[in-house]
């Protein structure tokens, strides 16, 4: 995927400012940075739900896209209904769909009301219905915010397996600097509205070239 032209302002405030950027298949993007720095401004213009100042081109080179929000939204129905209505094939996507609840651990709430669990549970089920789209762009915006320890790591574990498995691009915007150490493939580090540094995920967070880049990683690495 290759993204030109990303600019949002509010006023004559310019929040996002990318000119082009290109995301290779088969790895996943940690997307760092202050809070203010355009991380999921970026996200979503990509994803077409913010409308940006000029006209954006993404070039999704024949592949399906799919945008997970920091807040997730909860169905009215069950947690099970709520991860099938990504599914193409209800036949086939069914046990896939169980496998996923399983693996985050809520499998025993897949017949239960999606709109009483907790902000955890339903970033849980959201990870598990945007993974059942298959898509081979998978946009994140802290999906692991409202979790615990325990549960930020079984999806981190999904998030792995689903790369393997599909050889997708994940595109994660994450607080956590160790989070990043843990996943992703590159880092891109974000200052301004724009992308200040990026590079492999060892470069960036081990010998980052940029000060601004060794003042944030100084000051947020102790975040889990």
């Amino acid at each position: 995927m290759i993204v030109k032209n990303l600019k949002k302002m509010y006023g004559e405030k310019t929040v996002l400012n990318i000119n082009e950027f290109s995301f290779e298949p088969g790895k996943i993007y940690a997307i760092i940075g202050a809070n203010g720095s355009g991380k999921s401004t970026f996200l979503k213009v990509i994803a077409g739900t913010l409308k940006p100042s000029e006209k954006p081109e993404v070039i999704l080179e024949n592949k399906t896209l799919a945008y997970m929000p920091q807040k997730n939204y909860a169905f009215k129905t069950t947690v099970l209904k709520n991860v099938m209505l990504t599914a193409k094939n209800k036949a086939e996507d069914l046990n896939l769909a169980k496998e996923y609840l399983s693996e985050m651990k809520i499998d025993h709430l897949m017949n239960q009301n999606a709109s009483k669990l907790s902000g955890g549970e339903t970033a849980r089920m959201a990870l598990c219905r945007i993974f059942l789209s298959g898509s081979d762009i998978i946009l994140l915006d802290e999906p692991t915010a409202a979790m615990d320890i325990e549960s930020t790591l079984l999806s981190e574990a999904l998030i792995k397996k689903y790369k393997k498995k599909t050889n997708a691009t994940i595109i994660m915007v994450t607080h956590s600097v160790n989070q990043a150490r843990r996943l992703a493939d590159e880092v891109i580090f974000m200052k301004d509205g724009k992308i200040l540094e990026s590079g492999s995920s060892e470069e960036i967070l081990n010998s980052p070239t940029k000060p601004e880049t060794k003042e944030f990683l100084e000051f947020f690495s102790s975040e889990i």
